[in-house]
């Protein structure tokens, strides 16, 4: 550490505790003009120009440079990244009862939740960058945190400029670069995920051509083939499911055949579904119109049977 000869500026200093009272206003005045502060408006001024009181005795200053620099994006990834990075440890308690350990190790604990917590755990964060403040809300986080920037710029040599103060927005900038690479190279490679035999959609225009089909459509056009088959040999008409023979020398069919299986017989390779529906349709309506006229000529074509109703 150079000699103090009074020329020294705070961030040449390595422990907070060592600014004392001689650095404090410059600390305060060039942490805010970092954030874009002005330490000369009259809001951070005492109201009386000529007494001794300190600048920025309402502590309005210090507030709002405390807020900005709290938000600094490159430090708060930087510090994420870093103890995202860092891993994690063995718990330095976990052989220990709360009622065994000495003061200094309950502080070093935190509490005897947290105690009885990472125990269970064995496993706690990484402390490498315990001093590293998670969040600024003091001169003294604000102090820990610059450090931590400057002296991973430095040890890591991303850089050929001096990092000086609070530095330079590309090399704070370099700094949670570096962090955030460090973490993403931690994770492993993630293993392929192995695609499904096929996910060919129901309609072409999307359709790979020669890929299988996927588990459900496959299900549903051996569900389609099946049926089909039992039509066009009569198999289908034998149980309960079957469609409805038309009378012997009735209907547009004869034979005991169906509509159906009539359609059918004559149907090769793939069927037209479209088609299909229309000639069964088209069958449908002749069988029911066959049926209206027949029963009509039984009852109003029999004159004595008529006779007997309306006298």
């Amino acid at each position: 550490m150079a000699k103090d000869d009074g020329r020294r500026t705070w961030h040449e200093f390595d422990d907070y505790d060592q600014l004392g009272k001689k650095y404090t206003e410059a600390y305060i005045k060039e942490l805010g003009e970092s954030q874009g502060l002005d330490p000369t408006d009259p809001r951070y001024q005492a109201a009386d120009t000529g007494s001794q009181e300190p600048f920025d005795p309402d502590g309005k200053f210090l507030k709002e440079a405390l807020r900005r620099a709290n938000d600094n994006f490159d430090f708060r990834m930087a510090q994420q990244a870093a103890r995202l990075s860092a891993g994690e440890e063995k718990y330095g308690f976990v052989d220990k009862k709360w009622s065994e350990m000495t003061d200094d190790e309950r502080e070093k604990a935190g509490s005897r939740e947290m105690h009885m917590s990472n125990k269970e755990a064995g496993m706690i964060p990484s402390t490498r960058f315990a001093n590293v403040p998670s969040s600024i809300s003091s001169l003294e986080d604000n102090f820990n945190a610059n450090k931590f920037m400057v002296d991973t710029y430095n040890n890591e040599g991303l850089g050929d400029k001096d990092f000086i103060g609070y530095g330079t927005p590309e090399q704070r900038a370099a700094v949670k670069d570096y962090f955030v690479d460090l973490d993403r190279a931690n994770f492993s490679p993630i293993d392929e995920v192995e695609e499904p035999e096929s996910t060919t959609p129901l309609s072409d225009k999307y359709a790979s051509k020669d890929a299988p089909l996927s588990e459900e459509l496959q299900a549903a056009q051996d569900f389609l083939n099946d049926h089909v088959a039992m039509l066009r040999d009569g198999t289908y008409n034998d149980g309960p499911q079957g469609w409805r023979r038309m009378a012997s020398g009735s209907g547009p069919t004869s034979g005991g055949s169906t509509a159906m299986s009539d359609a059918l017989q004559a149907a090769t390779g793939e069927i037209d579904v479209n088609e299909f529906a229309k000639q069964r349709n088209i069958r449908s309506n002749a069988l029911t119109n066959d049926f209206s006229r027949t029963m009509g000529r039984n009852i109003f074509g029999n004159n004595a049977f008529s006779n007997s109703i309306f006298s």
